[in-house]
C-alpha cells in the first residue's frame, strides 16, 4: 500500500475516532498484543466488547454501533492477526488459539461484568468465551456466528473452499467488489480513489485473512457448536435474511441448544447487518441487554 493509501485511510480512521470519542490502546501480553479502541470510560454499567469477524478490524463497525460508546462503556478489540495487533498464539488463528489471547486481555481489563458483541468469526469466539468463563459474562450477542459446521455455510462459500478457491478476503478492486456482493444485502458505493486504497490494504492483509481461514479449518468448522451446551449467558442471536455467508436457516438449530436464547431477523440486511441496518440493530441490543436473565426468558 503506498503512502497515498496509508495517509487517506488513515485520515478515515482518525476523524471516525474524534467523531465518536475513540481512544486507540495498546495491550502489551504474553503472547504480543492486542490493538483495541475504547470509549465511555467514565461510564457505569457492564463493558461491551465488541469482536469483529474475519478479514475486518477494530474500525470497521459502523457510525451506529460505535455511538454505543456514549452510553455504554466500549471495547472494540482488534483480534490476533488483523488490524494492529501483533498477537502471535503458538497453534496458529484458529478460535481455539485466539481466544487464550482475548481471555487474557479480558482477565487484565478490570473486573466489570462483560456484554459479548461478536460478528462471524467474533460471534464464534464470543461464543466459545462466554462458555468458558461464564462468571464474567451477563449478556452475549452473537451476528451470524462462524463455528457452525459446513451445513451452516452458504452456497457460494462452501464451492469456493471445496475447490480451494479462497473465498474470503481481496487484493484487486474487482474481486473487493465482488466480495462485497457476497457480505452486503446492497454494497456500499465509494469512489474511485476511495476504492483502490481500499482495495489495496486487502490485498496487504490477504496472505493473514487466509491463515486464519486455514487455521479455522484444521481446528475444525464446528467449534462454536461444542460449546454452546456451556453457554449459560442470556444470549441474542441477530441474524441478516440475505446472509449469503452463512445460512440463516442455521438461526432455528442455534436457539435449540441455547435454552436462554433468543433470535432476531433483519429483514432487509445481508451478513453485516450493523453496517446496513444499524439503527434496527443497535435498538436490539440496547434493548437485550437492559433485560435480566430471568426477563430473557
Amino acid at each position: 500500500m503506498n503512502r497515498r493509501d496509508r495517509l487517506l485511510l488513515g485520515t478515515l480512521r482518525q476523524i471516525n475516532r474524534w467523531r465518536f470519542g475513540l481512544r486507540l490502546h495498546h495491550y502489551a501480553g504474553a503472547r504480543g498484543g492486542l490493538a483495541f479502541l475504547e470509549s465511555g470510560r467514565g461510564l457505569a454499567g457492564p463493558t461491551l466488547v465488541f469482536l469483529h469477524g474475519l478479514g475486518a478490524s477494530k474500525d470497521q463497525w459502523g457510525p451506529d454501533i460505535y455511538a454505543m460508546g456514549r452510553r455504554h462503556h466500549c471495547l472494540f478489540i482488534d483480534l490476533p492477526g488483523h488490524g494492529q495487533s501483533s498477537c502471535e498464539p503458538a497453534n496458529g488463528f484458529g478460535p481455539q488459539a485466539v481466544l487464550g489471547c482475548l481471555a487474557e486481555f479480558l482477565e487484565q481489563h478490570g473486573r466489570r461484568q462483560l456484554v459479548l458483541i461478536g460478528s462471524s468469526l467474533g460471534g464464534c469466539l464470543a461464543g466459545m468465551y462466554a462458555a468458558g468463563f461464564a462468571s464474567r459474562v451477563s449478556h452475549l450477542v452473537t451476528l451470524a456466528p462462524a463455528g457452525l459446521g459446513e451445513d451452516a455455510l452458504g452456497s457460494a462459500i462452501k464451492a469456493g473452499m471445496d475447490l480451494g478457491v479462497p473465498v474470503f478476503g481481496y487484493r484487486t478492486v474487482e474481486e473487493m467488489l465482488n466480495f462485497w456482493g457476497l457480505l452486503f444485502r446492497r454494497p456500499p458505493k465509494v469512489g474511485r480513489r476511495l476504492a483502490q486504497a481500499l482495495a489495496a490494504s486487502g490485498r496487504e492483509r490477504f496472505v493473514n485473512v487466509q491463515r486464519v481461514v486455514e487455521d479455522f479449518r484444521w481446528e475444525g468448522l464446528a467449534q462454536l457448536l461444542a460449546h454452546l451446551p456451556r453457554i449459560a449467558s442470556s444470549t441474542l442471536v441477530i441474524w441478516g435474511r440475505h446472509d449469503r455467508v452463512f445460512n440463516v436457516e442455521a438461526l432455528d438449530m442455534l436457539l435449540e441448544q441455547l435454552p436462554q436464547g433468543r433470535g432476531r431477523i433483519i429483514a432487509d440486511a445481508g451478513h453485516l447487518p450493523y453496517l446496513e441496518q444499524g439503527g434496527e440493530v443497535v435498538s436490539a441490543i440496547e434493548h437485550f441487554i437492559a433485560l435480566s436473565p430471568s426477563e430473557v426468558l
